[in-house]
């Protein structure tokens, strides 16, 4: 397995070069072109690059895609993002056509595998998993606290750190939409109830997250019914 140092700056800066990829253009019309013509950009210089969408308790999967293929796996989180999905269905069909159709199922079992092990690389994990963390989010996001109203539906993006005994911690804000917005995300943060820690090489270690949340009552009420 890697250094535990060299791990976390790379995953840092896959996840810092996610949020500027994803999110530095709010204003343009057609989000999956855009996508699509970055994902042609990269991989006409050789670059290989996937979006995993979702919350999941291994990095194992995108571990073993950069050091056994050069691929480069960016955990984006649990709201999906067009110009990155787009990004990723283009560049995902190159990786096949590069390393065979089914580089993503091997890859995944022999992450399932080295898992089952104890011998991957697991992500911290909020008490119940991501459909947990999601109803946790939305039922105590306060909207009127906010300052929120129909017209100004936004986002911000957090990045944190969950430390070695499971609590948030180094809380940033990246994007915002607004500061009562900023404010009321970082107190959503300092609610939560501690993770299990990730662990590398069988070591509990400190692990960076990334963290979009949306201000809009249809996605509050989508996921606390």
């Amino acid at each position: 397995m890697g250094n535990v140092k060299t791990d976390t700056l790379r995953q840092i800066f896959f996840i810092l070069a996610a949020l500027f990829f994803c999110n530095n253009s709010f204003a343009q019309i057609d989000e999956c072109q855009i996508g699509t013509d970055s994902a042609k950009a990269d991989y006409s210089k050789g670059i290989f690059r996937t979006y995993i969408f979702g919350l999941t308790s291994s990095f194992t999967f995108g571990k073993l895609l950069k050091d056994e293929y050069g691929i480069d796996a960016i955990y984006w989180g649990d709201i999906v993002d067009e110009r990155c999905d787009c990004y990723s269905t283009f560049m995902d069909e190159k990786i096949k056509e590069k390393f065979g159709n089914d580089i993503f199922d091997k890859v995944a079992k022999k992450s399932q595998q080295l898992d089952s092990l104890g011998e991957g690389d697991r992500q911290s994990e909020f008490p119940g998993g991501e459909t947990e963390l999601m109803k946790f989010i939305y039922c105590n996001l306060d909207l009127t606290k906010a300052n929120y109203s129909e017209n100004k539906k936004g986002k911000v993006y957090l990045q944190f750190a969950i430390d070695t005994i499971g609590r948030p911690v180094d809380i940033k804000v990246m994007i915002s939409s607004n500061e009562d917005y900023s404010k009321e995300a970082i107190r959503l943060v300092n609610l939560m109830p501690n993770w299990t820690p990730a662990t590398q090489n069988g070591k509990t270690i400190k692990q960076k997250w990334n963290l979009p949340i949306l201000f809009d009552n249809d996605w509050k009420e989508k996921h606390c019914p």
